[in-house]
């Protein structure tokens, strides 16, 4: 079976790249489509010769972006030549969805990264399964870093988070190689973020977070879908306060972190 795969993201984040690793071994790919860019263009030639169709949905699958109905309509012209089609590691969030592309997704396999996206798929009776997302299933070997109490993302450091905190080091997903950026986080004792996937590598790491709310419900999903209380903050100037809070309660939440990362531990693999 020939395997040709939508949206591929590896060269947009150290993160995304582990997602398209797993995603290219886990459906033996044969070729890929960039992704990341508004008008998707692939070759007519491999696309006629594919009979699996694959869909990163990272990225894409919410607020009516272009781009998403795109993917959509190659699954429906998937189906059209009679390929086996599947949406995987996706997000579903404030999208419209036509008679057409409800068909489309009927007729796929979908997996989504969150319970959220999960019941908006219900709601246009669609099915879809629950999966971490693929970036977590990449082994990270152990290497020795330096032993730091807080690490910001890079992206909240240059935007004024950092006034409220001193002694704090940093992480880059857009420069740094996911391995290292776990590795620094598996020798921090807490860290702030608002990337999805800076997030995950938290989670790999097992190192406490407060994530930021993002463009979509997909970080504070992550808790709804364990049923673990944990706090996240819709706004930078909320952070502080939750810091303080978990510091005040930091045995109690320290708990809650521990039970997320075990129930992460447990889930299957897409």
């Amino acid at each position: 079976m020939k395997t040709l795969l939508f949206n591929n993201t590896s060269g947009y984040h150290s993160g995304c790249g582990k997602v398209i690793e797993y995603l290219t071994d886990r459906y033996n790919i044969d070729h890929t489509v960039r992704g990341n860019i508004d008008r998707i263009k692939y070759d007519p030639e491999l696309f006629a010769q594919a009979d699996h169709i694959v869909i990163n949905g990272e990225g894409t699958m919410h607020s009516d972006r272009s781009v998403a109905y795109q993917l959509l309509d190659i699954l429906s012209l998937a189906q059209e030549q009679g390929k086996k089609t599947s949406l995987v590691n996706s997000v579903f969030q404030r999208m419209n969805l036509s008679k057409k592309h409800i068909n489309a997704l009927q007729q796929s396999y979908i997996s989504v990264r969150e319970v959220m996206s999960h019941h908006f798929l219900n709601d246009y009776n669609i099915d879809s399964d629950i999966h971490l997302d693929c970036s977590y299933w990449i082994d990270v070997p152990e290497e020795s870093k330096p032993k730091q109490d807080l690490v910001i993302g890079v992206n909240y450091a240059n935007s004024g988070i950092s006034d409220a905190f001193s002694d704090y080091g940093t992480v880059n997903i857009f420069k740094e190689d996911w391995n290292h950026i776990v590795n620094t986080l598996r020798n921090a004792k807490f860290f702030i973020t608002s990337r999805h996937h800076e997030m995950y590598a938290a989670c790999k790491a097992r190192c406490p977070f407060i994530a930021v709310e993002g463009n979509t419900w997909k970080n504070q999903a992550l808790f709804k879908t364990s049923g673990i209380h944990i706090p996240y903050v819709k706004s930078l100037d909320q952070v502080s306060d939750c810091f303080i809070e978990i510091k005040t309660y930091w045995k109690e939440y320290q708990q809650s972190y521990s039970k997320l990362f075990d129930w992460m531990e447990q889930q299957p693999k897409l």
